[in-house]
């Protein structure tokens, strides 16, 4: 059985104004397994989602959890002193928060260029764009901010799970960034994505559900 799950205000999510930090997600994240009595959970987190499974960890560790999939995401989107694997400054977060607040749709449309290698398909760019708009700019502004402050390059080190790290060559993160979580991970998967920037399961479809697929397959045998 695979869910996909709508996290606190996204999507089809109820726009609740408050609990938007990662650790509040990933505390969401348990209330949902426990709610639903999943065992041996396989989680998949894509972007901030990988941060999510990070915090859960820290929280909860890796007793009910199988294995993790962590898709295109650094340990930390700031740019700490001696870290340069994020993607943000402070001011350049400012500049975002900003832009959400004041266009959310202008900032949102500008952003979806930034997540493909190639120009999007028009079909394609205006459903990402309706599903970014769905989250009101008050919840995205602020969670945006949150996910920047939090940094798991000491989480990474815990994670005692078999663990497939998917990565783009182009775009948000560098390559290196995955190279410090598989280094961090015993026994972790690195896989990269050279056709693909951020949306590497968009633009790199087939290459994306094989990898999980044979990843999955292994966690049986």
């Amino acid at each position: 059985m695979r869910i996909q799950k709508d996290l606190r205000g996204h999507g089809q999510s109820t726009k609740v104004e408050y609990g938007h930090t990662v650790a509040q997600y990933a505390r969401d994240l348990k209330q949902f397994i426990e709610k639903l009595n999943l065992k041996d959970v396989i989680l998949v987190g894509w972007s901030m989602g990988a941060f999510v499974l990070w915090d859960y960890i820290n929280q909860f560790g890796t007793d009910n959890v199988k294995a993790l999939t962590v898709v295109d995401q650094s340990p930390s989107d700031y740019i700490w002193p001696g870290w340069d694997y994020g993607a943000f400054d402070f001011e350049a977060i400012k500049g975002v928060m900003q832009a959400i607040q004041e266009d959310q749709s202008g900032f949102n449309s500008e952003f979806i260029y930034g997540m493909f290698k190639e120009k999007p398909d028009p079909k394609e760019y205006d459903w990402i764009l309706a599903e970014m708009n769905k989250l009101p700019a008050s919840i995205e502004s602020t969670i945006v901010f949150n996910q920047t402050a939090v940094d798991y390059r000491e989480t990474v080190s815990i994670v005692d799970v078999p663990t497939l790290i998917c990565f783009e060559t182009v775009g948000f993160f560098p390559i290196e960034a995955g190279e410090y979580i598989q280094k961090r991970i015993p026994g972790s998967k690195l896989v990269a994505f050279e056709n693909s920037s951020h949306l590497l399961f968009l633009e790199e479809t087939d290459k994306f559900n094989q990898t999980l697929d044979s990843f999955f397959g292994e966690l049986q045998g």
